[in-house]
């Protein structure tokens, strides 16, 4: 079923104000989800809420909960103090724009987080205020270590963003070959996934989503250094919990998941006029799209435009969900009496 995603993000915003949440807050996470599921991330969209409630019913997050930011100079110290990752995260790029425009560049690092939706959406956050920004995150061990057969480390993301005379150019990929968010995409809808996705029990790869036991890092061990340098940043310095001192987000109801955050925000302004660090970025994207394009392909694109071009389409014709999400958000509003929007069938 297809569902007007101005009615998601309304329901999805007065669910969240129903658990606890002010209007301001639950309509920033619910921004966050929603914009995913635009994006065509639909890992890191509405798919979450049903493990945001599960948390907050454990007594792991609290919606009123507000984190605590301390900055010396260009380095700022995020503490979550229960609250959700996306407002966490909130509070740490409000702090970047301004320390990165008194300073030039800035730095900040958040500790006991949650899961706080893609980074890429506060890397372009960023960016539109005139930023290039970079965020990464750790998270639960998922991804088998290069050359092993047992998880290590999280599918850890890394996003950067940097403003253009349009859309920002952005990156938001995992370090693993898939995030599983994606293999839970997969298992609700009851499709099987590529082979180079995930390995089963006994560490070998598997088509079927139900099998998965981990990940597999991007481009075997490029992406396990990728993803050791994101645990690196975002663990060890923020003083966040560590690969497997992470809690599970599904299936550890027995402490605070803990997870850290890192975010770089450098003013442009600060290295060259806006308009012509814009200009000179405009003119990159038209020497991408001037390369002819390979056997099977219609156009060279530049990082953050199949996004946008999904955005635009799911504006127009709406967000597809699977039967077994719309199943369980339907189940949610009852729970909550917040009735789940009725879509289209196409």
């Amino acid at each position: 079923m297809t569902f007007d995603s101005t009615a998601l993000q309304s329901w999805a915003a007065r669910l969240l104000v129903s658990w606890g949440y002010s209007d301001d807050d639950a309509a920033y996470i619910a921004d966050t989800l929603v914009d995913a599921n635009l994006r065509g991330v639909d890992s890191h969209g509405v798919i979450r809420l049903p493990a945001y409630h599960a948390r907050i019913d454990a007594g792991l997050v609290v919606p009123t909960a507000r984190p605590v930011v301390t900055r010396e100079g260009g380095v700022i110290r995020v503490d979550a103090a229960g609250a959700p990752g996306q407002l966490a995260a909130r509070a740490a790029v409000a702090a970047l724009v301004e320390a990165s425009g008194e300073l030039g560049v800035a730095s900040a690092v958040i500790h006991g987080s949650t899961h706080f939706g893609t980074a890429g959406y506060y890397a372009r956050a960023l960016a539109a205020q005139g930023k290039i920004g970079i965020v990464v995150s750790n998270s639960e061990p998922a991804v088998v270590p290069f050359g092993g057969r047992d998880a290590f480390l999280g599918t850890n993301p890394f996003a950067f963003a940097a403003p253009t005379g349009g859309d920002p150019i952005s990156l938001d990929m995992a370090t693993s070959t898939s995030a599983m968010g994606r293999v839970m995409v997969a298992q609700a809808a009851g499709k099987p996934i590529p082979a180079d996705w995930g390995v089963d029990a006994e560490g070998r790869p598997t088509t079927d989503p139900q099998a998965v036991k981990a990940l597999l890092p991007a481009g075997g061990p490029k992406g396990y250094g990728l993803a050791y340098l994101t645990e690196v940043l975002g663990g060890v310095l923020s003083g966040a919990a560590i690969a497997s001192g992470i809690g599970n987000m599904y299936s550890d109801f027995s402490r605070p998941q803990d997870v850290g955050h890192w975010m770089l925000a450098l003013d442009v302004e600060r290295f060259l006029p806006f308009g012509q660090f814009t200009q000179r970025m405009d003119g990159l994207a038209a020497d991408a799209h001037a390369i002819a394009p390979a056997p099977g392909n219609s156009q060279v694109l530049v990082p953050g435009e199949p996004e946008e071009r999904t955005k635009a389409a799911r504006l127009s014709a709406g967000i597809d969900l699977p039967a077994a999400t719309i199943e369980e958000l339907t189940l949610l509003g009852v729970a909550s009496e917040v009735p789940f929007p009725e879509g289209d069938i196409r």
